[in-house]
């Protein structure tokens, strides 16, 4: 099921990628090469990009739902439930949570909408506000900079490994709390008659996939549309006037007024420096920085709101290396130069914590019918990041891990 979800469904999903990058490439070039126009941005990185980065999901969910209707039609569904029930019973999980904890490990949105198959509203909830932790295909790009970038070749696979595991472990104890604590009760009795195995028809299968994908587009079209359009204005607002000169950082000479940069990757730093989430970063620092983090990550945590991949664009640009990804040597080179391998840790555990994308805030909304929940989850994973890390960074420095 998770093959066929996101192996079958990535080809499909880097054809929407495309289809939504050749609609931005054909809306800017509307415009005259070089323009800055504020209705290009928004049209472009706000609305096209903000909503295609979460329309591309979109044939994952659609096989995703395909999948699980075929689970429950042949009557797989309840004998999986039945065989997982022990093991997700003791840590305050129905047997059924197995499926969404294992398709948020491709991504969170589709597990979500997956909590539908447990009948109690107090177990959704609670695989629901536990989900994020698996660690979502959208990370994958943050480790995949952050860990070449400060780990030598044979420790790579086992910090990877580390940071899976921790996800996993955090996710059934924050089940397991939660079950003791804010859904305190009796365990709900696994009481199922199994079916018999049968096929499912066609129409069925068509019937749920249909009406589940729509109401995901929909969600696309409102909640995410507004999310993204208010985030592009955070880093897109307010432009430097003319002789504005950035903050000098440590160590680095006088700094250059703003009319007097000629290098677009720097002129598009100082832009981000200056709107409101580079201030926002700045105005986090001092709440961040007991976790090793400076101005420049904390901006970049506020972009990556938007979408967890995020990140590595604007670590990027606030680093003045123009375009990067995962793969770029010129930003891994630069992240050397300035944070320590136990930073780097830390930036990976934080993202894997923290709070998720605002596509999974509008779902969580959604499928929990109140966005008291999708708060609660938000700030309270957010939270969890900051002593997690915490608790990493000081006790490394303690130790002296990895901060040469």
């Amino acid at each position: 099921m998770f093959t066929l979800t996101f192996s079958l469904g990535n080809p499909l999903m880097d054809l929407i990628d495309r289809g939504f990058g050749f609609l931005g490439g054909f809306l800017t070039g509307l415009w005259p090469a070089g323009s800055t126009s504020h209705l290009k941005s928004l049209l472009v990185d706000g609305i096209i990009g903000g909503v295609g980065g979460v329309i591309v999901f979109l044939p994952n969910i659609v096989l995703m739902f395909m999948a699980i209707a075929v689970l429950e039609g042949t009557g797989y569904m309840a004998r999986a439930a039945f065989v997982m029930d022990r093991f997700m019973s003791k840590v305050g999980l129905h047997g059924k949570s197995f499926i969404p904890l294992l398709i948020g490990f491709g991504c969170t949105v589709p597990a979500i909408m997956a909590t539908r198959t447990l009948e109690t509203r107090r177990d959704r909830i609670i695989t629901m506000m536990v989900l994020p932790l698996m660690s979502c295909g959208a990370r994958l790009p943050i480790y995949a900079l952050m860990i070449p970038a400060f780990f030598a070749p044979h420790w790579q696979g086992p910090v990877l490994w580390i940071i899976y595991v921790t996800g996993i472990v955090l996710a059934l104890l924050g089940a397991r709390v939660l079950r003791a604590t804010i859904f305190r009760g009796e365990n709900t009795p696994f009481v199922m008659e199994l079916p018999p195995y049968r096929l499912p028809t066609g129409r069925s299968l068509l019937i749920q996939m249909w009406t589940r994908a729509w109401l995901y587009v929909q969600k696309a079209g409102t909640v995410i549309l507004g999310a993204s359009i208010i985030l592009w204005c955070l880093t897109f607002y307010p432009k430097p006037h003319g002789d504005w000169v950035p903050p000098v950082e440590k160590g680095q000479p006088s700094g250059v007024a703003y009319s007097a940069m000629t290098d677009p990757a720097q002129k598009q730093a100082a832009e981000l420096s200056y709107s409101v989430a580079g201030r926002v970063g700045r105005v986090m620092e001092p709440l961040i920085s007991p976790l090793g983090f400076d101005w420049r990550i904390g901006t970049a945590l506020v972009g990556a709101t938007a979408a967890k991949e995020v990140f590595v664009a604007q670590m990027g640009i606030v680093f003045a290396v123009g375009a990067a990804d995962e793969n770029s040597e010129h930003l891994r080179a630069q992240l050397r130069d300035r944070y320590t391998p136990l930073v780097g840790l830390c930036i990976m555990m934080f993202a894997l914590i923290a709070t998720p994308c605002i596509a999974t805030f509008a779902i969580t909304r959604q499928e929990s019918g109140s966005v008291k929940w999708a708060l609660a989850q938000s700030f309270g994973l957010t939270a969890l990041a900051w002593i997690v890390t915490f608790a990493v960074y000081q006790g490394g420095m303690l130790l002296k891990l990895g901060v040469g």
